[in-house]
């Protein structure tokens, strides 16, 4: 290893190795480039891409022009490396760095530069210290993040990456090299004895390396300790919160009596500081005996373990040890302990894909003392490595669909006796990763010269290419295509990556149906490196096989089967993603899972749509048909949401995020355009600096909630009069909206967009609880929702920050039955009375939903706030 006064160091970082250079990128001999550019794919612009343009030819602008809505912050763009050496540039976005929550958005880029290079089968990478430069991210939170990544990346091809520092930035590179220092390994000291355990044995989750050792407290070194322990939190109570205790010293006790005087709940996690135990906190949680009802044990310690992980990831601790919790007094069996906190930690894994882990270790510590420590450290072992099952027993369960079974497995696809095999490959073919791998073993070096002769160029995303099965035995051909990772929502064109899984699975099922195919069998596409969501990736599936299974006349094809990979970090949850899944199908449902004499058919069949069924053309717009399927639709977020997508339901999403919990999404070009036309139109020469779309789950359910009302009472109370009839003309605001806006509003139930002026510092509040009447002063309409037209009314409500930047919303409306007037009252708190106009009326139940008047501007005012939706923030000098 080279002195910091070199331009060379290297240090292993996971299972990766690490070189910080002092060069120019261009000049590197790997098999992948990271560049830096902006979301419209521009590479003359920015000092970084221009030069790497300069260097690799014009070819590499031409293959970015094949994405001609460009790619959104945190996404990746690929191209050949031209006129380089490398085999490919990975083009990545950032947005100008404006504060702490950009971070989470390089953190998923450079995780998906990694990602996308395992999946490519490349072995180095040179990524350069993304946003540094004129985009303004403090160096050194770049070099904390990257080297993160990289310590945290399941690295399957991946054997060196290169962070390259520009020859004149010397600030920078010390920085790195100073980041790069703490993954050197700490020498020992020669005299000093080592605690006495056993040699640890591992398995990795993620990217956290699990350790179950057998051991004493006072051995157990981690950043954070579990105990587990009485309700109260008085620790002389319990044997382990005893041990604990008397190893801490009495200001653990007092620190607790302090900070928790009326104890914890079950499940709840507790903390304080290490005292004189070698960590820097304590997690304490208490936990029911097995056997008991309520509240149910198993949801208790699995929701414990998983809390202590968050909190422990939340405040950037690097390890963390757990007892085997509900063993000893509690009365939890081994196998039932193990199992669930192998399932807590794999339940942790998978809902933290896009969020960088921070915890590389975790030790699941077995007490000394304890009879039969050594079988006990084996079941955990052996569940946390997936060798618990009995040999032999693979769950099995399979559903009929138009006739044709459909089955889903656990095993090893390339055993499996079909006529078609399916495999995922990257666009350059590569054959390394998952599945792919052990189909390219079984077939032997045969099938990738066949690909490749037959496909130099390599393939796009969604492109099927067929190939023989050559030393697979059975197989007649295997069906491979490049399908679009999770995170690169709109790389290669505009199809989003679930609609390219689908009608990638859809033309397998119709090629091997036209060439006269009985079976066909797939692995779990999608879940591996492109980083789909379980549900998702599911469902993608199962609808395809029903749209194929039921569309489909003269089928060959009599037997379809998914082959779940018994090896898989996330098996348990592709289970149950399936099962969900087939639960909602319309058939008869078989049962394989378990001992070999528990087969059995349901007695009834299941007649429930599917979560993703085929889609069905909705009614006319403007008809009684179309205002009772939008009531009685599940409400989904809109299509054009990026992070929370609309495949999933509105519902299912809030069950995964926190409460206020926000997205930020800088728009594309062509709604940024529409959005100024609007905005312009009456604030003349104002710059806008930034427009970003807020996703927000928890306050979209609530407005989409008080729409389907809306639809309810036009169904119930007859047509809503429109408001271009109440007022004279329609919103000035949607003239200027693009077609593709104003198609996700609803003008029957008087839906439109409008501005909305506030102070900077109110955005973080509006954009993660949004607008709250209760808060607001009196207006010339009383205390309700207030927005405008024209943006030049709100631009009086707005204040500068300290960049002389200004905040206004673009929020959506729900108007329903409008009251129109052209009179001021600072006392309404609601829409009058629709019989009589009174603000308060106890004769009658039918109230209007808004108040619109005629003053200087239209004003439009709505008394119930989840009526108005925040969807656009826009900043404007």
């Amino acid at each position: 290893m080279s002195s910091d006064n070199s331009k060379n160091m290297s240090v292993t970082v996971g299972s990766i190795k690490v070189r910080v250079v002092k060069d120019v990128i261009t000049k590197q001999q790997v098999d992948v480039i990271v560049n830096s550019s902006n979301c419209r794919l521009e590479l003359k612009k920015g000092r970084a891409s221009k030069a790497l343009l300069d260097a690799a030819g014009d070819v590499i602008q031409t293959e970015c022009d094949i994405y001609p809505n460009g790619i959104q912050n945190g996404e990746i763009a690929i191209t050949s490396g031209g006129q380089l050496s490398c085999k490919a540039i990975y083009h990545g976005a950032l947005s100008k760095y404006s504060g702490p929550q950009d971070e989470q958005t390089l953190a998923n880029l450079i995780k998906s530069c990694l990602d996308q290079a395992n999946s490519d089968g490349f072995q180095t990478m040179a990524i350069p210290a993304l946003g540094t430069g004129f985009l303004s991210y403090p160096v050194p939170t770049v070099a904390r993040i990257t080297l993160d990544c990289i310590n945290n990346c399941s690295a399957t091809s991946l054997q060196e990456v290169l962070v390259v520092i520009f020859t004149t930035e010397d600030d920078c590179y010390q920085t790195f090299l100073t980041e790069a220092k703490k993954y050197i390994p700490k020498a020992k000291s020669p005299g000093k004895k080592l605690p006495p355990q056993t040699t640890p044995n591992s398995c990795k989750i993620g990217p956290m390396t699990v350790e179950v050792v057998v051991t004493t407290l006072n051995s157990v070194h981690a950043d954070v300790i579990v105990c587990s322990g009485p309700k109260d939190l008085n620790l002389t109570n319990g044997s382990l919160s005893k041990s604990l205790l008397e190893a801490a010293g009495d200001g653990l006790q007092e620190e607790l009596d302090s900070s928790y005087p009326n104890g914890i709940d079950f499940g709840e996690c507790a903390i304080s500081k290490g005292y004189n135990l070698p960590c820097k906190s304590v997690y304490h949680g208490t936990l029911p005996k097995w056997g008991s009802s309520t509240p149910d044990p198993s949801f208790i310690l699995k929701k414990f373990m998983v809390e202590c992980l968050k909190e422990a990831n939340n405040h950037a601790m690097k390890s963390i040890a757990f007892p085997t919790l509900g063993l000893g007094a509690l009365h939890f069996p081994a196998h039932q302990s193990a199992k669930l906190m192998a399932q807590g930690l794999r339940e942790f894994n998978n809902s933290h894909r896009r969020i960088t882990i921070g915890i590389s270790k975790v030790i699941i510590f077995v007490y000394s003392e304890m009879k039969d420590s050594g079988k006990i450290q084996t079941t955990f072992l052996n569940e946390l490595t997936g060798e618990s099952a009995p040999s032999g027993k693979k769950s099995v369960f399979s559903v009929k669909i138009g006739g044709v079974p459909v089955t889903v497995k656990v095993g090893n696809i390339t055993i499996e006796k079909v006529d078609v095999l399916v495999n995922s490959v990257s666009t350059k073919l590569g054959l390394t990763s998952g599945s792919a791998g052990a189909i390219a073993s079984a077939a032997g070096p045969g099938l990738a010269n066949e690909l490749t002769t037959n496909n130099p160029n390599g393939v796009k995303y969604g492109e099927l290419v067929v190939t023989a099965g050559h030393d697979i035995a059975n197989v007649k051909e295997i069906y491979h295509g490049a399908l679009l990772p999770w995170y690169s929502k709109r790389a290669g064109g505009t199809k989003p990556p679930d609609d390219i899984l689908e009608e990638f699975i859809l033309e397998c099922l119709q090629k091997a149906n036209t060439n006269g195919h009985k079976s066909i069998a797939f692995p779990a596409l999608g879940t591996g490196f492109l980083k789909f969501p379980t549900d998702v990736a599911s469902a993608c599936m199962v609808s395809s096989f029903s749209k194929f299974c039921q569309e489909t006349k003269n089928k060959s094809v009599s037997e379809i089967r998914v082959v779940l990979y018994e090896g898989a970090d996330n098996l348990k949850q592709l289970e149950k993603a399936f099962q969900d899944e087939f639960s909602q199908l319309s058939g008869e449902t078989t049962d394989t899972s378990g001992s070999d004499d528990v087969k059995k058919k349901s007695s009834k069949p299941h007649h429930i749509h599917l979560r993703r069924r085929v889609p069905t053309a909705p009614p006319q717009r403007g008809t009684k048909a179309y205002l009772e399927w939008k009531y009685r639709e599940d409400a989904r977020t809109p299509p054009y949401w990026s992070k929370f997508t609309s495949k999933k339901k509105l519902k299912d999403w809030n069950l995964q995020v926190q409460s206020g919990a926000a997205h930020m999404e800088k728009v594309d070009q062509k709604t940024h355009q529409c959005i100024e036309a609007a905005f312009r139109s009456s604030m003349g020469n104002a710059q806008i600096v930034s427009i970003h779309r807020i996703e927000n789950v928890e306050l979209f359910l609530k407005y989409s909630d008080e729409c389907q009302r809306l639809f309810r009472k036009a169904i119930v109370e007859g047509e809503l009069l429109p408001l271009h009839k109440v007022s004279g003309s329609n919103a000035k605001t949607m003239q200027h909206l693009d077609q593709t806006m104003q198609v996700h509003t609803h003008p029957e139930i008087n839906e439109y967009y409008f501005f909305h002026g506030t102070k900077p510092e109110n955005v973080p509040v509006i954009t993660g609880q949004g607008l709250d009447n209760r808060l607001a002063y009196a207006g010339l309409l009383g205390t309700g929702v207030y927005g405008a037209e024209d943006a030049v009314k709100s631009n009086g409500y707005t204040g500068a920050d300290t960049n002389g930047c200004r905040p206004m919303f673009l929020m959506r409306m729900c108007l329903g039955d409008i009251y129109m007037t052209s009179k001021s009252s600072s006392g309404i708190r609601r829409p009058p009375c629709k019989k009589c106009g009174l603000q308060v009326c106890n004769a009658h139940q039918e109230l209007f939903d808004s108040v619109v008047a005629s003053f200087a501007y239209r004003e439009f005012v709505v008394y119930d706030r989840s009526q108005s939706y925040p969807e656009y923030l826009i900043w404007y000098q």
